[in-house]
């Protein structure tokens, strides 16, 4: 198997959903591959009716497995976090944290005070980052050509604070080494603490004008091309899993709960067969993962739909770069940063990392031996939970607006990809890749 650079992010060219490629095959069949403006490499197979209406939908991850999971058992702990954060070149410190906070669980570690605020700045820098290029990757759909400069120049204004405060913080904007088992390896100074606080009042006023201008576009469910959303576009009954608005706790979570399927349990077996990805269940359920769940649990939203999304989004950019001022007021540049504790476990204890990654809530699952080998790594990422829910998200509207739904919730897919279907037939899949 041919695999792609991990760190590398798929951006196709940007087009409109009638310009994908699908059509109505055999049985009523529409097949949209790829689904385009995300990262990763995913497709959609979808059964319709007569009038194109969607009966069921199937999202799935086409994203060679890199088997991460494989490699790092036997591996030093210290060698985890900076593998994890190859998973793609987006929600690299998300990873990160998820990871060294695994393992630190898994040890009985306990970081200082400001390490952990150091850590759940990155984050907030991290989604602070994120949001923004999401909403470019949208932008051809809502946003008319006359107002498209001024759009992206404060998209990329944005982009640009928020990987400021990761380049200083997490000591390299792309894959921060700064993240360490037992907190972060160092602090920043006071006039770094000094400039990022007047980047994050520069990026509140930016953030006010795009929830100022894109609020609208939402509510109104409007195309450029003059085309109507339906109103129910992406509605679904299945509930949301957050656990803290900006950053994580894995006491909010009842990872005994929560159970992988393999794709032939839940797919169709054309559909299986080419799935990378588990379905992952909390109490026997799906659930979404996102602003809109962080929103749902601690805002009190309670819109539905794939537009409700995209203004949790929008919102959710406020929520955090006001967590972030508020960080800098309470940090101490002359505190601790790292525990001096041993990386040790006994092999057996599987240690949880939490952290509410911009897609949504991000878990790694770690044991640790006595000599600080890896001996299990798990991870179920935010976009892992998503993809099966976009697919039934999508059922009973048109098939011609399936692709906004699968946009709506920002996937990234690389992330996500951890299992292969080695024989449909006899239900096996490889487990090396998910123990």
């Amino acid at each position: 198997m041919v695999v792609p650079p991990i760190s590398c992010i798929f951006i196709p060219k940007l087009r409109f959903p009638n310009q994908s490629k699908s059509n109505i095959g055999a049985k009523g069949i529409v097949e949209i591959n790829p689904t385009t403006r995300h990262e990763g490499h995913t497709k959609l197979v979808l059964k319709v009716n007569d009038e194109g209406i969607v009966e069921k939908g199937a999202y799935l991850s086409v994203t060679p497995v890199r088997g991460f999971e494989k490699f790092l058992v036997g591996k030093p702990a210290e060698f985890a976090p900076l593998a994890v954060m190859r998973f793609c070149g987006i929600c690299q410190a998300a990873h990160g944290i998820s990871s060294v906070e695994a393992i630190e669980d898994a040890c009985n570690i306990t970081p200082p005070k400001d390490g952990l605020l150091l850590r759940e700045l990155l984050g907030i820098g991290n989604k602070l980052h994120s949001h923004p290029l999401h909403q470019f990757l949208i932008s051809p759909d809502f946003v008319p050509e006359k107002d498209k400069v001024e759009f992206i120049k404060r998209v990329q204004a944005m982009r640009k604070i928020g990987q400021y405060i990761c380049d200083v913080v997490g000591g390299e904007a792309i894959h921060p080494p700064n993240i360490m088992i037992g907190g972060m390896a160092k602090n920043i100074t006071e006039s770094v603490k000094s400039k990022i606080y007047y980047k994050c009042k520069e990026y509140e006023k930016l953030a006010n004008e795009q929830i100022d201008y894109l609020i609208p576009i939402f509510e109104n469910r409007t195309l450029v091309d003059g085309t109507e959303l339906p109103e129910k576009l992406g509605y679904h009954n299945f509930g949301y899993i957050a656990t803290h608005p900006t950053y994580g706790d894995r006491t909010k979570i009842d990872q005994d709960n929560v159970v992988e399927y393999a794709p032939f349990d839940v797919y169709d077996k054309d559909v299986a067969i080419q799935a990378s990805t588990t379905i992952p269940t909390l109490n026997g359920r799906l659930a979404e993962v996102g602003p809109r769940a962080r929103f749902n649990k601690f805002f009190d939203f309670k819109e539905k739909g794939a537009m409700a999304i995209h203004v949790a989004r929008a919102y959710e950019m406020i929520v955090h770069v006001k967590r972030a001022l508020e960080i800098i007021d309470e940090l101490n540049v002359n505190g601790k940063t790292l525990a001096d504790e041993p990386i040790t476990g006994d092999g057996e204890k599987v240690g949880l990392g939490v952290h509410e990654a911009a897609r949504g809530h991000n878990t790694h699952q770690a044991s640790i031996d006595k000599n600080g080998r890896i001996t299990y790594y798990n991870a179920i990422v935010a976009t892992t939970w998503n993809i099966p829910l976009i697919g039934k998200a999508i059922e009973g509207s048109h098939y011609k607006f399936a692709e906004h739904v699968v946009r709506a919730y920002d996937p990234c897919v690389s992330c996500a990809t951890h299992m292969i279907v080695k024989d449909y037939d006899n239900k096996t899949v490889d487990e090396k890749f998910i123990q």
